[in-house]
């Protein structure tokens, strides 16, 4: 079996000229370094090798390289630096970058915020039942929550800061359910549906008494009991509800609105 430089060259050598050639041959040398930053090959602030290498490497002119350059600095795996120090630095892919093409994904196709927190309400509940499961619970899992939980509480006079850190304690169950594949999935609904929350934060906790968020810490510790206890089945049923009573009020005023991938501060 060939290697991709190998494959590289024998395209190289082996295809009409003109542009669609040599764009070819740059998805194959950009497909080449791609798997090299997804393999680990290439780590996170690595810089790849200069240009004149590759080319050698790869068997192909500088014009083909810069268009595999390109490729992969519109992906966000690279950034070109230009200087004296220039070169081009390795950005291994993170559940965030995920998250900002899945809300521009959200937002072409007008989803709306009632769906959205329809999906984070049949979700969620599953990572707390897996942070139920788990026999390291107690030292994996419930040291970070109650660590939030205990800011949370203590800022129940400060709403912006409890609605930041009642979003932190969802992540956090999220981050702890010890399955990769929930915490991609899950992780860009999550960071989603906390850039909503910037529409609506400030009015928020402007019409929400104390009264109703010292009810969402009691809900929390009690979230945290029913993990701590290993009672999946009403762990997840406690989350359900939950969700349902904290999504009220954003969905009562803002559920018809179609998802915003980057929504205006405030």
């Amino acid at each position: 079996m060939s290697s991709p430089s190998a494959t590289v060259r024998t395209d190289a050598r082996s295809s009409d000229s003109g542009p669609i050639r040599y764009a070819a041959i740059a998805e194959v040398v950009a497909a080449a370094l791609r798997r090299r930053i997804l393999d680990g090959e290439l780590a996170d602030g690595d810089v790849i090798p200069k240009q004149d290498e590759l080319m050698a490497e790869f068997d192909v002119g500088r014009t083909t390289l810069r268009q595999a350059i390109r490729i992969l600095e519109t992906e966000g795996l690279i950034t070109v630096r230009r200087g004296k120090v220039g070169g081009s630095v390795v950005h291994s892919p993170t559940p965030q970058d995920a998250a900002r093409m899945f809300g521009m994904v959200m937002h072409a196709r007008h989803v709306t915020l009632d769906d959205l927190a329809q999906a984070l309400r049949r979700l969620e509940p599953v990572c707390v039942a897996l942070c139920t499961q788990r026999p390291d619970r107690t030292t994996a899992v419930l040291p970070r929550l109650r660590e939030v939980h205990e800011r949370m509480a203590a800022a129940i006079g400060d709403p912006l800061a409890y609605i930041r850190l009642s979003r932190e304690f969802h992540e956090a169950i999220v981050a702890g359910c010890g399955n990769q594949t929930m915490q991609i999935l899950l992780g860009m609904v999550e960071t989603l549906w906390a850039r909503q929350e910037q529409t609506w934060a400030e009015q928020s906790a402007a019409d929400v008494s104390d009264e109703i968020r010292a009810l969402g810490v009691r809900e929390h510790q009690e979230l945290i009991d029913l993990i701590a206890d290993g009672d999946d089945s009403a762990a997840y049923r406690f989350a359900v509800r939950h969700l349902e009573g904290a999504h009220a009020y954003p969905l009562r005023g803002h559920g018809a609105r179609p998802i915003d991938s980057d929504p205006p501060t405030h």
